[in-house]
């Protein structure tokens, strides 16, 4: 689907940042390409077949890199209009990279890095190879970071009809430094010299001493005024008559019993629109108890209004014609 009807697929974007490799047959003929390829292709034909998808083996990988003390980073995000429900997402990402120790500085060096970015408007997910170039082999800082978020704004495009373009584009944007930014030395400086705000203790060599990746915001605080002019709209107030109905103590006209000679009514609808009322012909056996009375717009005294709405008055009672299916022609009494 993500392929062929450009569906904003999350498990496609996964598989472009993770190099998977895709086993493609047509015929007796059997072909290996990347995801990258697979998704840039033209949609497969009747005779071509997809048989696999291989994901690499990363902790293979990683081991047999363990004598230069490398670390693997690897994170996924989306945003949708419902995160906990299967809405299609605003935008949707994969950043991995593998870092280790920087020989010259008690910072971290980025080494290989994919990013792919989907869900934003374009056919298919994409890799922004020029932001992986750029970060290879550079320390992360807010200068770095800053750079490397210019770079991706001019990678990640979104068409200007694209729904909620600007909030989409500040995602991919806050997604790349979200991964990356405790990674950022305590005392670095923004371009514009502003302090970034980080503690000397999430310094880079304790996350990769004990794997604990910590984020930049560790806690918050919101304090909201309320206006008492509404009072008490807003406070938590019991529901009036709650006690008596959840004791089962409440009296409902279900429950009170009918006194002596009580009489009943029941409307009588139009079955038709549009319709001349000529009479009201009653069926003896549908009122064995006998009709006390029967009565229609005739029997009113004054205006035969039912409803004013801002479409104008309504009949209580259909008189001579009856304007819709359902209205009422008489009461039964």
């Amino acid at each position: 689907m993500a392929q062929r009807n450009h569906f904003p697929s999350d498990i496609a974007t996964v598989l472009l940042a993770v190099s998977s490799l895709v086993n493609l047959m047509n015929g007796l003929k059997s072909e290996e390409i990347t995801m990258e390829e697979f998704l840039r292709r033209h949609e497969l034909d009747s005779k071509s077949i997809l048989v696999s998808v291989k994901i690499p083996d990363w902790d293979r990988i990683m081991s047999i890199s363990l004598g230069t003390k490398m670390k693997l980073l690897f994170e996924t995000y989306r945003v949708a209009p419902r995160p906990l429900g299967n809405a299609l997402p605003y935008l949707n990402a994969t950043l991995m990279a593998k870092i280790s120790r920087c020989a010259s500085s008690n910072g971290m060096v980025v080494g290989d890095c994919r990013f792919a970015f989907g869900a934003y408007g374009t056919k298919h997910a994409i890799r922004a190879t020029k932001v992986e170039e750029f970060l290879t082999g550079k320390v992360p800082s807010v200068d770095v970071l800053y750079e490397a978020v210019k770079l991706l704004r001019s990678i990640v495009v979104l068409d200007d009809d694209t729904s909620y373009l600007a909030y989409r584009s500040s995602l991919a944007a806050g997604f790349l430094f979200e991964f990356f930014s405790h990674l950022v030395e305590g005392n670095a400086e923004s371009p514009n010299g502003y302090v970034n705000g980080y503690s000397t203790l999430m310094s880079p060599a304790r996350h990769l001493d004990h794997g604990k990746v910590s984020t930049l915001l560790t806690s918050g605080k919101q304090e909201v005024e309320l206006n008492k002019q509404y009072h008490p709209v807003g406070e938590p107030i019991a529901k009036s008559g709650a006690v008596i109905q959840a004791s089962g103590e409440v009296v409902y006209v279900d429950d009170i019993p009918s006194p002596t000679n009580c009489l009943h009514g029941a409307f009588i609808f139009s079955t038709k629109p549009l319709a001349r009322v000529k009479g009201i012909e009653l069926k003896p056996k549908s009122v064995a108890d006998g009709v006390n009375a029967v009565i229609s717009f005739k029997d009113i005294l004054g205006e035969n209004l039912g409803i004013k709405t801002g479409f104008g008055p309504e009949p209580l009672f259909a008189d001579d014609f009856t304007r819709c299916t359902g209205q009422y022609i008489a009461l039964l009494i």
